[in-house]
């Protein structure tokens, strides 16, 4: 998929504040969970950010739905395609069913089973990309080119698009929200990463004011390699993972000129740790999340020392996540 050009001007906060209530009719507030155990693990204070409560159970619904109502009306009628591995599916599957868009979507064929059906459900055309080469994303994403300039759709991509990461930017918006209702000052912000549409979107709200943390899973570690390095870097992917939603081997172009411009640092977790925050997150706090939703509860368990004392927020991204795989982590240990 082509490469989005550098963005050399970032939006206002106004700019973002005004799409933030373009869409916020549609989408859930959702809660600010304080974790008294991570608090304590910290000496500090932890809260975790609910967007698995979200419409269609993730945070994609979000830039999904300010995407579409960004459409041409002619756009808007021709209907729009993209891959995605779930979360994104059913977000702009649900967007296209409110804005009556017909919406294509072209998923890997080892996406899990709930959210292949999730985007059914929303009423998405969807259809199984069974290669897995060169990955399994950039399979999906070559199989939607094809299939937009069949149907003369507006292709669309999961992450690297400019009003995508701002329609993202409405999870710190409203973060910040609550914080000053509770007169709380966040040091740390933690986003789960993939392609990097939410750590970029959360970095243009709190990027002056907190550090901001794009955590990745180890083997899938693109953004951090790229933020090190101050260039795209490609991670190995070559690891079995549960995280499906954070499989991309790459940050999005735009997405890592806008981490690399605002200070984002990256943190990588592994496996048997992000089991761990599952069962945290459902123990404690009844929150039901998938691997990929964990990883920033997981960066706090293996790095008590660096956010000790300090006041620090993890998104909880999404839980769509099939009964048998989290069934199964839960009865770990």
């Amino acid at each position: 998929m082509k490469a989005e050009p550098k963005i050399t001007l970032f939006p206002s906060l106004k700019a973002l504040s005004c799409a933030f209530q373009q869409i916020r009719g549609h989408i859930r507030n959702t809660p600010l969970i304080k974790s008294d155990y991570l608090s304590n693990l910290i000496r500090g204070d932890v809260l975790i950010k609910a967007e698995s409560l979200q419409v269609t159970g993730a945070f994609k619904f979000r830039g999904a739905l300010y995407r579409l109502l960004n459409l041409t009306e002619n756009q808007q009628k021709q209907g729009v395609t993209a891959y995605s591995s779930g979360n994104f599916a059913a977000g702009l599957a649900a967007a296209g069913q409110i804005l009556n868009i017909p919406v294509h979507l072209v998923m890997p064929h080892d996406a899990p089973d709930s959210k292949i059906k999730n985007a059914k459900k929303y009423g998405a055309h969807v259809t199984l990309c069974e290669s897995n080469y060169p990955s399994r994303e950039e399979a999906a994403c070559n199989m939607a080119k094809e299939l937009a300039l069949s149907l003369n759709a507006t292709l669309l991509h999961p992450f690297d698009d400019y009003e995508i990461i701002i329609g993202q930017a409405s999870v710190a918006l409203e973060l910040q929200e609550q914080l000053e209702q509770s007169g709380v000052r966040c040091d740390h912000l933690l986003c789960p990463v993939g392609g990097g549409s939410l750590v970029a979107g959360s970095s243009l709200v709190f990027g002056a004011s907190a550090q901001v943390w794009a955590v990745e899973v180890d083997g899938y570690q693109g953004m951090s390699l790229s933020l090190q390095n101050g260039n795209r870097c490609r991670a190995q992917g070559n690891i079995p993972c549960d995280c499906d939603a954070l499989m991309a081997l790459e940050p999005g172009v735009a997405n890592l000129d806008i981490t690399l411009k605002t200070g984002v640092k990256g943190i990588t977790v592994n496996a048997q740790t992000i089991n761990q925050a599952v069962r945290l997150a459902f123990s404690e706090m009844n929150l039901v999340l998938e691997p990929s939703g964990a990883v920033a509860i997981a960066a706090i368990i293996e790095n008590t020392e660096l956010f000790e004392n300090k006041t620090v927020v993890a998104i909880g991204s999404g839980g769509n996540v099939d009964a048998e795989k989290y069934a199964s982590i839960l009865q770990s240990k």
